[in-house]
């Protein structure tokens, strides 16, 4: 299930299956009825499949190989750094904390970078809450 509470996914899933019962109920009779059914179905069908690929990419974490490599690098890079033989131990505090920092300035960026949908830095819903797609748009 995507990171949209229960009632949100269900309450844009019953919108979406209205839009297609709408749409299949209707009988063109003339050609520019069919014409225009066609005209309809296409952006339907689109709306649809990228509404399902949005929800797909919500879901989608790091691979677990990429997850290894970053936290397991943390646990080696960081004692490694205390082999460095620097003969002030203030010199070598700052060496060990600044790369420590440098590591934690980029587990940070694959966790923001993890989560697409939430946060400060995310994919905003400020599109569909203009124009045509405004009048769907719960208030």
């Amino acid at each position: 299930m995507p990171r949209l509470g229960r009632a949100q996914y269900s309450a844009s899933q019953a919108r979406i299956g209205n839009f297609f019962t709408v749409v299949q109920v209707y009988e063109p009779s003339t050609e520019a009825q069919k014409t225009f059914y066609r005209e309809v179905v296409t952006p339907l069908n689109d709306v649809a499949g990228q509404r399902r690929d949005r929800l797909d990419k919500a879901d989608e974490h790091l691979p677990l190989l990429l997850q290894i490599l970053a936290y397991g690098g943390t646990r080696v890079i960081i004692p490694l750094t205390f082999l460095y033989s620097i003969r002030h131990r203030v010199v070598q505090s700052l060496f060990v904390a600044s790369v420590a920092a440098l590591i934690a300035i980029c587990l940070l960026l694959v966790i923001v970078l993890d989560r697409p949908f939430s946060g400060d830095v995310s994919v905003s819903p400020q599109p569909y809450k203009l124009g045509t797609p405004a009048r769907f748009w719960e208030r």
